[in-house]
């Protein structure tokens, strides 16, 4: 679960210089998607936004809502004079060093400490994990002050160098491409002209061939 994994991370303080600013209130009207509020004592992402008419005689807000550590959704409604608890969801990048078992060790690349998040807290399938390679920069989500480390991803593009390359071929928006297997195990389609040896550049989040690096 990912509540376990989240109990698993070490917890850090922020590094001096990062984002440490504590919870701020703002009004439903003023909440936007993306923002990370506290409500019932949980940590909750906005998704989207509805003005959903009034209630007794004032505006009503409608929240769609995902919780920041097991994904569960909800919707909420909140009338327009009351204050919510906005909380601050840092971006902080680390260096992965390696996986054991179910878990991925990172180390902050500004305080050189060690991270240690649950396979589970990964933002993106198995196909997407495959891409993670040593010393790869990832991104780990943070939120400020509490409860600290809740999500990691990949970059958004990376560099393979390609270790084999398959002869079948395919047809593909008039391009041809072939099947390739990148150093680190993992399988992406290129076009036929690449050979092995070569580096190409991933887009990581749709597992696609962008250029020669």
């Amino acid at each position: 679960m990912l509540c376990s994994a989240l109990a698993r991370a070490t917890q850090l303080r922020p590094a001096a210089g990062r984002l440490t600013r504590r919870w701020y209130q703002v009004s439903p009207n003023s909440v936007r998607p993306g923002m990370v509020i506290e409500h019932n004592g949980s940590p909750l992402i906005v998704v989207s936004k509805d003005h959903g008419g009034t209630g007794r005689g004032q505006a009503v807000i409608k929240l769609g809502l995902k919780h920041a550590v097991t994904g569960a959704r909800s919707n909420e409604r909140f009338r327009g004079s009351e204050s919510l608890e906005v909380m601050v969801l840092a971006q902080n990048e680390y260096q992965f060093l390696y996986m054991e078992g179910d878990t991925v060790h990172l180390m902050d690349m500004q305080t050189f400490e060690e991270l240690t998040m649950g396979v589970d807290t990964f933002d993106g399938s198995k196909e997407h994990l495959a891409l993670l390679e040593d010393g790869m920069a990832v991104t780990v989500k943070v939120l400020v002050p509490e409860p600290g480390p809740i999500s990691w991803r990949l970059p958004l593009r990376h560099t393979y160098k390609v270790k084999s390359v398959d002869q079948s071929i395919e047809k593909d928006k008039g391009a041809t491409y072939v099947h390739a297997v990148l150093e680190n195990g993992a399988q992406v389609k290129v076009p036929s002209f690449i050979r092995p040896g070569e580096s190409v550049v991933i887009d990581t989040s749709q597992l696609a061939y962008v250029s020669r690096a």
